[in-house]
């Protein structure tokens, strides 16, 4: 595309999701790598872009206070939040952060489906934690490595827990923590199959899986459907209804930004 009028800033993009892998593909195909930083919080952020010729990837977690330093400047002139539907504090400190420092704010979302019947919500982490220990039988968490502290007081954890997170070792040793078994620690990067899925639930012989409501990409329609061979499902729900916009308008957003 032409840059012509390119205003010498940069656009800023919170990726590590998929959808931040979209709109780094977008990105790419539109030659704007030199245009925009991607920030991503772990090395498996950078491992889901660095196939991507010449994407400047900013790896490391932020804090609030980064986030500022980082906007302080101009060197940027708009930021795009694509992180997860769950990382609230994480939006909370970008949006903070584009305040203080004025700088234009998108929220990508994330869209959702409404759920089938059959499946059991919960509001949290904490809260699907105390289902769990409510229960008899064993269960596949699939809900990362993040919140797993809040099974360490689910009753026999060893012997019942089994955790999907991924290959990375903060997943494992937050397992570990949690007092999962080793033996019950399946790492590995998604998103799976439905086969998939249904395979993990009969190799450890679970018959509750607890995920969160993702959406499609984070395929959540595949864990949905171990619903169909009569397993229990627990969603844990977003913790509040998020205003943003969409994929297209962000896109349209950031060619008129370059057209400047």
């Amino acid at each position: 595309m032409d840059t012509k009028g390119y205003n010498n800033q940069k656009i800023l993009v919170f990726a590590g999701t998929s959808e931040g892998r979209r709109l780094a593909e977008a990105f790419a195909e539109r030659k704007w790598q030199r245009l925009a930083d991607f920030c991503v919080a772990t090395e498996y952020g950078t491992e889901m872009l660095r196939d991507l010729n010449d994407l400047s990837i900013i790896e490391g977690r932020q804090t609030a206070e980064k986030m500022r330093k980082m906007l302080h400047g101009g060197v940027y002139g708009m930021v795009i939040d694509a992180t997860h539907p769950y990382a609230t504090v994480v939006t909370e400190n970008i949006r903070s952060a584009c305040t203080a420092e004025n700088v234009p704010y998108l929220r990508l979302l994330r869209s959702t489906d409404s759920l089938p019947q059959g499946v059991i919500t919960v509001s949290s982490a904490k809260e699907a934690a105390a289902l769990v220990h409510q229960r008899e039988d064993k269960v596949l968490l699939t809900t990362g490595a993040k919140e797993l502290f809040q099974y360490s007081g689910v009753r026999d954890i060893a012997d019942r827990i089994v955790a999907r997170v991924l290959p990375s070792a903060a997943s494992i040793e937050a397992c570990l923590a949690a007092g999962i078994a080793s033996k019950h620690i399946v790492a590995m990067q998604g998103p799976f199959t439905k086969e998939m899925n249904l395979a993990t639930m009969k190799q450890y012989g679970c018959t509750c899986l607890v995920t969160k409501h993702t959406g499609k990409p984070g395929g959540f329609d595949d864990k949905l459907a171990v619903l169909e061979a009569g397993y229990t499902v627990i969603v844990i729900e977003k913790p509040a209804e998020e205003t943003g916009v969409s994929f297209e308008t962000v896109m349209r957003k950031a060619e008129r930004f370059y057209e400047q």
